[in-house]
């Protein structure tokens, strides 16, 4: 076993490496760094999204980011808040993806008529599919929402916070198109069929591999899925706005 001084220093190692020179020093202070804690959050994504909160240890997760379990507390204070901080990540990156569409889509003049609100409700979904079935990192975020679905936690209400908001504003465009209430059970119920033919090709993308004989969902099967969900958008639209 080896034994080590009172200040950590290990047994017959000069006192000159325990200073700024030494390896744990070093260690330390990159485990402080913004590009550990990218890190962690980037394992943890991993973890959480395989393992489930409760599943998941910090121990692992500290594992495969290879930082200092201590790290952890460090950046984010315990397990709970390293999980808070996953779902806010995604936020922050699908919101950086699709925030110009949502802002757009939030300006006045989006719902000022049914034909703009109906080509902003199109552009809108068509960025979704890009984002969702584009970005590399999207399979990690769906494997993490889709916990939080199952089995909602504390994180559950930093992805609503999106989510809930993304809905609310297709359902004030479909309100528009329509001419009815964005309140009204039925016009959040269209929005979320509109949506939801989306997600499936990334929640049972599998599925729809094996089914379609694709190797991935390339540019090419991008393109076809949006055809033909935005086909879809506007036969529901139609088939709603027709006494």
């Amino acid at each position: 076993m080896e034994k080590t001084s009172p200040g950590g220093r290990e047994a017959g190692e000069p006192l000159e490496q325990t200073a700024t020179g030494s390896r744990h020093y070093r260690r330390a202070r990159r485990d402080r760094g913004a590009e550990t804690r990218a890190r962690l959050i980037a394992a943890a994504l991993d973890v959480f999204g395989r393992e489930g909160y409760e599943g998941a240890t910090t121990r692992q997760i500290a594992r495969e980011a290879d930082a200092n379990l201590a790290a952890i507390v460090y950046h984010f204070g315990g397990k709970e808040e390293l999980h808070n901080a996953v779902a806010e990540y995604i936020v922050e990156r699908t919101g950086s993806l699709v925030g110009p569409a949502m802002a757009a889509a939030a300006a006045p003049e989006a719902a000022a008529t049914p034909e703009a609100a109906r080509a902003m409700l199109l552009t809108m979904l068509a960025t979704y599919v890009d984002v969702i079935l584009g970005d590399d990192e999207a399979e990690l975020w769906a494997r993490f929402i889709v916990r939080e679905q199952l089995q909602p936690t504390g994180a559950f209400d930093v992805i609503y916070g999106f989510m809930g908001g993304a809905h609310a504003l297709c359902a004030r465009l479909v309100a528009t198109i329509l001419g009815r209430n964005e309140e009204d059970e039925a016009i959040k119920l269209l929005v979320f069929t509109m949506m939801g033919q989306i997600l499936v090709f990334r929640v049972a993308q599998a599925l729809v591999l094996r089914r379609m004989e694709w190797s991935a969902v390339g540019e090419t099967q991008r393109a076809d899925i949006k055809r033909q969900v935005l086909r879809q958008v506007a036969a529901i639209l139609d088939s709603e706005a027709t006494p």
